[in-house]
């Protein structure tokens, strides 16, 4: 999964309490796994004066179907025609 986000060149980003790094303009991309079960990312951004924060949290919950397919040993040949 990836996230993308914009605050202030001089602020401070953390995703998940992991500082990210930001683009001269303030942009950011952050990519995580996106594994089976809860996903759980508080995203939050401070101002250079530390006064002001703005905060979000993301969560996901992936659940994987059973797997729906032929394993190699399965598999059949097919010739077109």
């Amino acid at each position: 999964m990836i996230v993308y986000g914009a605050t202030e060149p001089d602020a401070t980003v953390t995703i998940g309490g992991r500082p990210i790094q930001l683009n001269p303009d303030g942009t950011f991309r952050f990519q995580m796994s996106f594994q089976d079960g809860l996903i759980d990312y508080p995203i939050l951004a401070v101002a250079a004066d530390g006064e002001q924060t703005r905060s979000i949290q993301m969560k996901f919950n992936r659940e994987t179907p059973s797997r729906n397919t032929n394993t190699k040993e399965e598999a059949v040949l097919e010739w077109f025609s």
